[in-house]
């Protein structure tokens, strides 16, 4: 897959372009069958399956204030785009000036830049300056200038519409299987393990420190069963997500546990993925009592992975 940061033009050089339009925030599963259905017809037209999309949510220049939590880092985006088979990733900023683009003017610059045969959007998708571009519009629009624009439908699980906000909160009220269920994949957190208190291998229990990046969505304070890579191997550990109140620690953390290992870890990048949660986050009155509460959360974690992996 080819990655472009800023606008180019293709019509050119790709004459039978499908493009797949969305901020794609989380790639979720309804994201997905937008791609992909761009990616199948593409195909048929004998084309070229492009993604149009930013590199920065739409919210941090309209209304700083009120931008989300990122569900995925713009590299795991970028992953999971191509993973679905996209030909070419147009991955642009969204700017002040962007914003200021009317609906006529935004079809304007598809054609101009993409010329594209066939539009493949959500239900939801709304674009132009204050969203007055709508789904109609470009269909109406195609009518005009030989595009055509499908909707993909509204995608539910289990009677709940899949969306990004949903996803969040449910990462922010710590229902990670509920939202690996939407996403299509477990909630995933990657960071470096950096230098913690040492508490754990005190308690019997070591853990490493993970540094994430800020302005992701991070499960609520608890515990969890946890999968990690680590140096393309896989494990399975609990993660205490939290300010670890016990010891009056400022500030929140994400402490693993990985079970069978061990080793220098440090300096390591490390994918972490929510499973399950297990309890939420608690006030012990002295470590012996956190120490017999970490052997039960392993029990719980092991019992968990022993039902999901049909062991």
């Amino acid at each position: 897959m080819e990655v472009l940061n800023q606008l180019t033009t293709l019509k050119d050089q790709y004459p039978r372009i499908t493009v797949a339009l969305g901020t794609f925030d989380g790639v979720h599963i309804g994201h997905q069958k937008v791609i992909s259905r761009s990616v199948e017809s593409a195909k048929q037209l004998n084309g070229t399956s492009v993604v149009f999309t930013f590199s920065n949510h739409p919210l941090s220049i309209i209304a700083p204030e009120r931008c989300p939590l990122q569900i995925i880092t713009q590299d795991d985006k970028v992953e999971l785009i191509e993973k679905l088979g996209v030909d070419i990733l147009l991955n642009i900023p969204f700017t002040a000036e962007f914003l200021k683009l009317s609906a006529s003017q935004f079809i304007r610059l598809l054609l101009d830049q993409l010329n594209p045969k066939h539009i493949l959007i959500g239900p939801n998708y709304f674009f132009g300056y204050k969203r007055c571009g709508t789904p109609k519009l470009l269909q109406k629009s195609g009518l005009q200038y030989g595009f055509t624009t499908e909707i993909n439908p509204t995608v539910y699980v289990d009677d709940v519409m899949v969306s990004s906000t949903l996803i969040r909160q449910m990462i922010a009220a710590g229902q990670v299987h509920q939202a690996a269920n939407l996403l299509g994949r477990p909630v995933t957190l990657k960071g470096m393990v950096i230098h913690g208190a040492k508490r754990g291998r005190l308690l019997g229990y070591p853990t490493i420190n993970l540094g994430i990046a800020s302005g992701l969505a991070v499960p609520q304070n608890g515990v969890y069963a946890v999968e990690l890579i680590i140096q393309d191997n896989q494990y399975n550990g609990i993660a205490n997500v939290g300010t670890n109140p016990t010891f009056h620690d400022i500030g929140r953390r994400i402490e693993v546990h990985i079970l069978d290992f061990s080793g220098d870890l440090y300096g390591e990048a490390v994918t972490v993925r929510f499973l399950n949660h297990i309890r939420n986050e608690q006030t012990f009155s002295n470590s012996e009592e956190l120490k017999l509460q970490i052997a039960k959360d392993i029990v719980a974690a092991q019992k968990y992975y022993q039902t999901s992996q049909g062991k």
